[in-house]
């Protein structure tokens, strides 16, 4: 074979690995931007290449789907009647109250789960504890059922300030004849921030249940 016809034949092949390796999958689209650019200067001349590059940079978000209602392990500690619906420090006579008659060594152990439609109780599959709270009645063969507190009915919610660990919540029961009656609920947390975290999730829960609600009335208003 003659030599210009194997330097052609060379010559061709390397360009045909440029090719390949210039369209390959894992040359970044600004590569290719920058080196258009380059060889063609006045199609955009007073654009650097590096905002340029920005332009096309894709930018990538995780997002959770599906994901659980948190679930903490509480010990129901009772119940009592107050008077104030909502307000700083509503919550500390009735839980001065419930704890004075149920303590810290008592009280139901459970499984509150917070979801966008309220609390939800059952009881934990580990059994209970040493005591029972008020308002806290048990099924048949011993097994106490499961209890919900529909979001609309909280009023008000807070970890108590004199005992960290009880988070406390009011709500407005349904009694007969349409009345209405103030019950403030407590728990027992592990932990004095669990309490917190609780407390402050129930509000932004709560928050967003509300401002879903307006969104909503706004557009049916507009519809009419």
């Amino acid at each position: 074979m003659l030599p210009w016809r194997r330097s052609k034949f060379v010559l061709v092949e390397d360009e045909a690995k440029c090719k390949a390796k210039s369209l390959s999958p894992g040359l970044a689209y600004t590569s290719l931007l920058s080196s258009f650019l380059r060889s063609c200067p006045d199609l955009l001349p007073d654009w650097p290449l590096e905002r340029l590059g920005r332009v096309f940079r894709s930018r990538r978000q995780k997002v959770e789907l599906n994901k659980e209602d948190p679930t903490y392990t509480v010990w129901y500690l009772g119940n009592a009647v107050t008077l104030h619906a909502k307000g700083d420090g509503c919550t500390d006579d009735a839980v001065g109250k419930i704890w004075a008659r149920c303590g810290p060594g008592g009280g139901t152990k459970m499984k509150l789960t917070l979801g966008p439609h309220g609390i939800r109780m059952q009881p934990s599959e580990r059994g209970g504890g040493s005591g029972s709270g008020s308002g806290s009645g048990g099924g048949p063969g011993g097994r106490r059922p499961a209890h919900a507190y529909l979001l609309p009915r909280i009023t008000y919610c807070a970890a108590d300030g004199r005992h960290p660990r009880v988070f406390a919540w009011v709500y407005r029961h349904q009694a007969r004849h349409k009345a209405v009656v103030l019950r403030c609920h407590a728990v027992l947390l592990a932990r004095a921030h669990k309490a917190r975290s609780l407390a402050r999730l129930l509000r932004q829960t709560a928050l967003a249940a509300f401002s879903d609600f307006k969104r909503l009335q706004e557009r049916a208003g507009q519809a009419r």
